[in-house]
């Protein structure tokens, strides 16, 4: 099962690309719904080929099963990152990040979400939903403390 969600960003799409390859971005973007154990171990910036092995953490304390994240595509020319992902209750949880520019100071940022659960599909495809809309609200919440103090960025 599919879900595709697409937002308009007021920053650049070079900017918004270089900060989805950083992992310390995944990390801001999932934080209050999701977590991952051991993630100070990530590598500063995701490279294609990339794999982590992870314990996820609801709410960033509740331990839950492992999973898998390997990056199978990392195209800076494009702006897309795709990654096959799962574990536990989800075998599959595909995620493709695109980046298009829309005008010089805003870009599109698109997440597509290819979920296979089982009997669960339904109901992971429904978390999915909210936990993608977090993420974009998370999104624009970096962008705007990046705004504000462009030196830590």
């Amino acid at each position: 099962m599919k879900l595709t969600l697409a937002t308009t960003f007021p920053a650049p799409a070079d900017h918004v690309w270089a900060l989805v390859k950083q992992s310390s971005t995944l990390l801001f973007v999932c934080k209050g719904l999701l977590g991952f154990e051991r993630s100070e171990h990530f590598p500063q910036e995701w490279r294609e080929g990339n794999r982590e092995v992870t314990r996820l953490m609801f709410f960033g304390y509740i331990p839950a099963w492992k999973h898998t994240l390997t990056f199978t595509r990392i195209d800076d020319e494009q702006r897309i990152l795709a990654t096959e992902e799962g574990g536990g209750l989800v075998p599959v949880w595909n995620h493709v990040i695109q980046v298009a520019p829309d005008g010089s100071k805003a870009c599109t940022y698109s997440d597509e979400v290819n979920i296979k659960a089982g009997i669960f599909t339904i109901v992971v495809w429904l978390y999915a939903h909210i936990f993608y809309r977090y993420r974009q609200h998370r999104w624009r919440t970096l962008l705007r403390e990046i705004a504000h103090h462009p030196s830590d960025s």
